[in-house]
């Protein structure tokens, strides 16, 4: 038989296998539709897996709260030690995670599970098994026994498994987060670093970067793709290689592509690769990232901006694992994650049909977002004391107080990488010298932006430099954190507990001072709400925020009605240093 005819005839057979393998899924699926009880889904699971497949004898085991494996279901009933709990080596989590369904017969299963291999067999007579995967991890493993017709199972039948065993996660549901030990383990910055030192380059301590760093590591176990969303500068390509290196990938490549800076009618060689005469220039075969990255990660940095036509090339290697480069007829297999990363609105460029909508939900199936700088200002002075070092000689660096509130005024549009430029100007201007003050800042913000006049020496703050002392600060503080009073009191409260002097910590005394900074502010605006606001906001970002405050303030004031005796019992708790401003505000009030 010639090729050509013996390619042509082994595709039906191709095509009827897949149409069997759906119409398998679809009623394993059916049989799960009801169950709502997890010992019945179990039992569901294995009993439609075992007629799907021809097995003589299947089991479940789940994880419990503390990540351990426990048997949900095993039939025949007679044949199972009920309640066992199944101990698991670390290396034979992560070679069950990355085969996802396997033979427990051949020297791979002997080699990756070890001892555990002896105890399914003998326990279950297990033939084959497949791992049943959440963001977490491990969540429980699916066995069967050997074939009722006593032939071996093949390769497809394993992929099948594979798919039931993805079916399961669905049906079983995901581990709550905050269970048992991963709380203890998962609930600081410091239990993370020290557990997964690849963390350590996401530099910061504040809430946000613990949210942020406990998505990393509950994706990185998986094999799905990650989706990495955050504006221009706030980490993205740190976040990708943190998930590489915590994942089982961590010994192998790590490539990245812009799809930002590469010219559209290279891209698609810089992905696939190209043969020689593919194209004018290419004078010899070149290898595209997809091929490099083989049993690695691939980072796709501003994936927004792939062409659509691309786009569409792309989806179908994420769906078929393998591609063609460019000129080339034979197709090649890659293992790759892809780990992509974007600063836009994905969902709004496909509404705008400017990216492809299936190819956004391949993508999306767990997405991270990294926080801004300006939404984390407490790890403004960890930043600052991180690149210094790194960037000039010197051991010990000190940033001054009030060069470290300077900076809280910023509103960062370039987050990390603007601040990382910044601190090298810095280490400039200080020649080295390991102290930085708040001239040291003028003078790089002079040199930087020309006659614009920096932050924190705008009129807004011009006019905060003349009020009382504990006001302008508890402003500054409220301001850092966009108005967010329980957010501000948060962090003060953490300053203080790490040994800062912090005068004030109570939410109810910063809106008290954020009051009588309004109620100055009216004072020198002459009652003009629309400047009081702009003047405490300090910034138009956060002008709508202020202006209902203030609103809120002048209407209390004129239900006073020009009476002060009434203005000083509704403002009680008013610090002292406010008297005279309230009293001048109630009279303006009542004759406006």
């Amino acid at each position: 038989m010639c090729p050509s005819s013996q390619t042509s005839s082994e595709a039906p057979a191709d095509l009827e296998r897949r149409l069997s393998d759906l119409a398998n899924l679809y009623e394993v699926a059916r049989s799960l539709l009801g169950a709502r009880d997890p010992d019945r889904v179990a039992s569901r699971i294995v009993l439609a897996t075992m007629g799907t497949l021809g097995a003589r004898s299947g089991a479940l085991y789940r994880a419990d709260e503390r990540g351990r494996l426990r048997l949900a279901c095993h039939h025949p009933p007679e044949a199972t030690q009920r309640g066992g709990v199944l101990r698991v080596e670390r290396a034979a989590r992560e070679w069950m995670l990355h085969e996802g369904a396997f033979a427990l017969g051949g020297a791979a299963a002997a080699r990756g599970l070890g001892a555990l291999r002896d105890r399914l067999t003998g326990r279950h007579d297990a033939a084959v098994g497949a791992a049943i995967a959440d963001r977490y991890g491990l969540a429980g493993l699916l066995l069967l026994g050997p074939r009722l017709l006593d032939d071996a199972f093949t390769p497809g039948d394993l992929a099948l498994l594979d798919a039931i065993g993805g079916l399961a996660t669905l049906a079983l549901g995901s581990r709550a987060p905050d269970t048992g030990r991963r709380r203890s383990a998962a609930g600081t910055l410091a239990g993370l670093r020290s557990q997964h030192p690849a963390l350590a380059a996401m530099v910061g301590e504040s809430r946000a970067m613990l949210e942020a760093c406990q998505d990393l590591v509950a994706v990185a176990g998986t094999r799905f793709p990650v989706l990495i969303m955050g504006e221009s500068g706030v980490g993205k390509e740190l976040a990708a290689r943190a998930v590489h290196a915590i994942s089982e990938r961590a010994g192998g490549p790590f490539e990245v592509v812009d799809c930002g800076s590469i010219p559209r009618e290279l891209i698609e060689s810089e992905l696939f690769g190209h043969v020689r005469g593919a194209f004018t220039g290419a004078h010899r075969d070149r290898k595209g990232a997809f091929e490099l990255a083989h049993r690695g990660t691939l980072f796709l940095d501003e994936i927004g901006e792939m062409p659509l036509q691309l786009q569409t090339r792309l989806l179908r290697v994420l769906q078929e694992g393998r591609f063609r480069r460019v000129g080339a007829e034979e197709a090649v297999e890659a293992d790759v994650r892809v780990v992509a990363a974007t600063n836009r609105d994905l969902r709004a460029e496909v509404t705008a049909r400017g990216f492809r909508e299936d190819l956004f939900y391949r993508l999306n199936v767990f997405a991270i977002r990294i926080p801004p700088l300006r939404e984390r200002p407490e790890d403004l002075a960890l930043l600052v004391r991180h690149f210094l070092p790194r960037l000039a000689r010197g051991s010990e660096w000190s940033v001054d107080r009030d060069a470290l509130a300077a900076l809280e005024a910023i509103e960062w549009p370039g987050n990390v990488r603007e601040l990382a430029n910044l601190c090298a100007a810095l280490a400039v201007q200080t020649r080295g010298g390991g102290r930085v003050t708040l001239a040291d800042l003028d003078a790089v913000w002079r040199r930087q932006h020309g006659e614009e006049p920096a932050p924190w020496r705008a009129a807004g703050a011009a006019a905060a430099a003349s009020r009382g002392r504990l006001g302008e600060w508890a402003l500054q503080q409220v301001r850092a954190e966009r108005f967010n009073l329980v957010e501000t009191a948060r962090r003060l409260q953490r300053c203080k507990r790490a040994g800062d002097r912090v005068p004030v910590t109570e939410r109810s005394a910063l809106s008290y001072y954020v009051a009588g900074e309004i109620l100055r502010a009216l004072a020198e605006s002459g009652g003009d709400a629309g400047a009081a606001a702009r003047q405490v906001a300090g910034s138009a970002q956060l002008l709508a925020r202020v202006t209902p405050r203030v609103t809120r303030l002048i209407e209390a004031l004129r239900a006073c009605r020009g009476d002060v005796a009434i203005a000083r019992r509704r403002f009680a708790k008013l610090p002292a240093e406010y008297g005279t401003l309230l009293e001048r505000a109630v009279r303006q009030a009542a004759s406006r």
